[in-house]
């Protein structure tokens, strides 16, 4: 039986733009697949700079990096174990700059 994908939409902010290249992009995940998931798939696609930018560690993301699943922040989802849905999923990753 062909395994069922999930369509997940991802937009980028800041300076995330530059390193992915994209304000947007359009990714098949395996239905069931969480943002660890995604981050993971991402992080092959893009490298070194991707990875550094969103993790602090295995698994461990950075403090500044807030990630939105259809509006909702990941935090308040079990975080990077946050399913993608069934649907079709806006993901905003949006990194915020320290100081203040």
């Amino acid at each position: 039986m062909p395994q069922t994908t999930l369509e997940v939409s991802v937009s980028f902010m800041g300076e995330m733009v530059s390193i992915v290249g994209a304000r947007n992009l359009k990714l098949a995940l395996p239905e069931g697949a969480t943002v660890g998931d995604l981050l993971a798939s991402l992080s092959k696609s893009y490298g070194e700079d991707f990875r550094c930018r969103v993790f602090s560690g295995p698994a461990k993301l950075q403090h500044t990096m807030l990630i939105f699943v259809d509006g909702e922040n990941i935090k308040e989802r079990g975080g990077l174990a946050a399913g993608l849905g069934n649907g079709e999923v806006e993901v905003i990753m949006l990194p915020m700059f320290g100081g203040g």
